[in-house]
């Protein structure tokens, strides 16, 4: 789902389903307290501590699991994105070509590197004219001086994974190297082809 408040609870089906009834009514306390008029920053900051509960409550393997299955959701969601990169692919003979054309001229909001079989993907959202903290909404108005941890860019992790293998029609390895959430500058991606 788009709107803030079903994310969330998408969320927490995804804890349930990997920690727990117990354990999710443990890390989405207060969730039902939001409304969606609720002021994006106030929101961010019940994910953070959302975040930082599950953080303590769930061992990390099973954390990644979780974000995971959040960010294959906002694949389904969001997917016209990987649609129109699959048009893209389409019109180049080979994958060469394409990535070629794809480096040089990337999706806005966005930065690609390759080296040796390793593709290098940015995200940047402070550079809209608008900054934002994060792509996904639940972050977006995260105040620039709070941190989040890294479990939860596993979402944005699994979504990258999803985009790639459709456009390389394989299985890749992402892993996350950087996040504007965490405290850098941008979210950067380490896609193994």
């Amino acid at each position: 789902s788009k709107t803030d408040l079903d994310m969330i609870k998408q969320w927490g089906i995804s804890i349930e389903r990997v920690a727990g009834k117990k354990t999710r009514e443990r890390i989405m306390d207060g969730s039902d307290n939001l409304r969606q008029s609720t002021a994006k920053p106030d929101i961010a900051a019940w994910c953070k501590g959302a975040v930082e509960k599950m953080d303590k409550l769930v061992d990390e393997q099973h954390r990644i699991k979780i974000m995971e299955q959040c960010g294959h959701n906002c694949s389904l969601v969001n997917s016209r994105v990987i649609e129109n990169a699959l048009k893209r692919r389409k019109k180049f003979h080979n994958l060469v070509e394409f990535l070629k054309a794809e480096f040089k001229k990337p999706l806005p909001g966005t930065k690609l590197e390759y080296e040796g079989n390793v593709i290098y993907q940015y995200y940047t959202p402070g550079s809209y004219s608008t900054p934002m903290r994060c792509y996904c909404s639940l972050f977006r108005k995260l105040p620039r001086e709070q941190q989040v941890s890294i479990t939860y860019c596993h979402c944005s992790r699994a979504f990258v994974a999803k985009y790639w293998e459709a456009v390389l029609g394989k299985p890749v390895k992402v892993e996350v190297l950087e996040s504007a959430i965490s405290g850098s500058r941008v979210c950067k991606f380490a896609v193994y082809i």
